[in-house]
């Protein structure tokens, strides 16, 4: 009795650390995705106007800057109406085979006999596209980027969920892990958190799906998969105490 108390003071504490009706002021509001840029850049070598997501010139082949925030599914080569839920339910083979064909252009062994500011934009794109695949590839930072890129909310790093009920639940199988003395119950543990991660993942993909597209409900499903998905990490990382 005197552990679920204790329990319960932390999860009071951390409930009262932020007002609940903050996280109104906290989720930031961005506007719908909409780009501040032309749709088209120049070849500085030819003149040729090439998409933004262009990594060659369609004329001359001469590899072209990507714009920093460029659209992760386009400069993949994935249109993004092309995938159900908004985007959501992009494939991982789909993924990888994107990313080796597009770093196919990019890669930096690819790029030694070229010019050095050829070189330095080959890095640019480079890192880009590995960005692109890596947000994509994680269902929390795609759920993270599509909340943003659909919806144009932003979620804070610091939000936190206000829900006692569920914090609770968070901290029982952290406290369970932290006290775990061998595998077999770190199996157990894990097996419990991929039972709320998978949940959480079907609700995103219906959130994503709906129509209108609810984004409150996006930002508080992605909020609890950031919190499950930081105990996957720590499970991970679990080693037996000497």
């Amino acid at each position: 009795m005197s552990r679920v108390l204790s329990t319960w003071a932390v999860v009071k504490q951390m409930s009262q650390r932020v007002p609940v009706r903050s996280i109104a002021y906290r989720t930031r509001l961005m506007p719908m995705y909409t780009r501040l840029y032309s749709t088209a850049k120049t070849c500085a070598e030819c003149g040729t106007n090439n998409a933004m997501e262009a990594l060659q010139c369609a004329k001359c082949n001469r590899l072209q800057p990507l714009p920093s925030d460029v659209d992760f599914y386009e400069v993949l080569g994935i249109p993004l109406d092309s995938i159900g839920a908004r985007g959501w339910r992009v494939q991982d083979g789909d993924l990888k085979a994107q990313w080796r064909r597009t770093m196919a252009v990019a890669h930096p062994d690819r790029l030694v006999s070229k010019p050095g500011d050829e070189q330095e934009i080959g890095a640019q794109q480079s890192t880009i596209v590995n960005k692109a695949y890596e947000t994509l590839r994680q269902p929390l930072q795609r759920a993270l980027y599509l909340l943003q890129r659909v919806g144009g909310v932003s979620i804070e790093e610091d939000q936190s969920i206000q829900d006692p009920s569920f914090l609770m639940e968070v901290l029982e199988l952290q406290e369970a892990l932290e006290n775990a003395q061998d595998q077999a119950t770190v199996d157990e543990i894990n097996a419990t958190n991929q039972e709320h991660m998978q949940g959480v993942l079907q609700a995103l993909d219906e959130a994503f799906a709906a129509n209108p597209l609810d984004t409150d409900r996006i930002r508080d499903l992605a909020m609890q998969l950031r919190y499950w998905t930081n105990i996957e990490k720590s499970i991970r990382e679990w080693q037996p105490s000497a």
